[in-house]
């Protein structure tokens, strides 16, 4: 497994974990999480909106005796992320989770109605009281993301987790750019969209591109990800097969010559 430095801390972190969205079963999700544990994709992101907090309950029952092999972040919708309701949201998710600490505690959206900076106070109020590690966002803009650090007197702002894939590269013209200066990680959701949908001669090419190296078109576009240096991903499966089909995006590397041929045939 490669790891990452997780924002400007000295935290190393899966590259290539595991998201849980849509998680809506037991046991088939435990064997899920618990293989891509030891298979070192201990990386396992969640949240309290995914299935009204059923995906936390199924980490926290996978996790519940190797606690300390796994790195847990989860998020809090924009309903919650006023200074109270947040605190007692994070409370909510650890009860959930069964666990004593969030390693990661990420404001899942902004909100119009709440302000950045009172969210993070709340935030550092938790981080204060021993309840989450590390503070991140998910889709907020260069703005957001902005306003976020100033807002923070205490602690840094480690990441963003936004959409990131061969097909939606947008974050590149302002936001990656902006998170690599900042040393703030990007964390990729979505990874492996609408890869299903290629055709024509961008089909064509980028099968050829898979069949040179041997791979899935989805090990090859985790491959591609993984290249940039300050982002990790987060893969969604419910099957065992799918994730060792996803496990195989490591331990090879697409030369730099093909990456500037997939940006040209995916370009933004």
């Amino acid at each position: 497994m490669k790891y990452k430095n997780l924002g400007k801390t000295n935290e190393k972190i899966a590259s290539l974990g595991i998201g849980t969205w849509n998680m809506d079963s037991f046991d088939d999700n435990i064997q899920v999480i618990r293989k891509a544990v030891e298979l070192g994709m201990n990386f396992i992101d969640t949240a309290e909106m995914y299935g009204s907090g059923l995906s936390e309950k199924i980490v926290g029952e996978a996790i519940s005796d190797i606690r300390d092999q796994v790195f847990i972040a989860t998020k809090v919708v924009p309903s919650n992320i006023s200074y109270d309701n947040l605190i007692k949201a994070a409370e909510r998710s650890l009860e959930r989770l069964k666990i004593k600490t969030i390693d990661l505690y990420q404001i899942h959206w902004p909100s119009s109605s709440i302000s950045i900076s009172e969210s993070m106070k709340a935030m550092e109020y938790l981080v204060d009281q021993g309840k989450i590690r590390y503070i991140g966002v998910s889709n907020f803009s260069v703005k957001e993301t902005s306003e976020a650090q100033t807002a923070l007197s205490k602690y840094d702002l480690v990441s963003n987790q936004v959409e990131y894939n061969l097909l939606k590269r947008e974050i590149e013209l302002d936001l990656l750019p902006y998170c690599n200066k900042e040393n703030i990680t990007v964390i990729a959701y979505t990874p492996l969209a609408n890869l299903d949908i290629l055709s024509g001669e961008r089909g064509k090419i980028f099968t050829t591109l898979t069949e040179k190296y041997n791979k899935t078109p989805i090990q090859t576009a985790l491959n591609w990800i993984l290249t940039k240096p300050n982002v990790t991903t987060i893969p969604k499966t419910s099957r065992l097969d799918h994730l060792e089909e996803i496990y195989g995006t490591l331990d090879w590397e697409i030369s730099s010559e093909d990456i500037v041929n997939i940006e040209q045939m995916f370009s933004i």
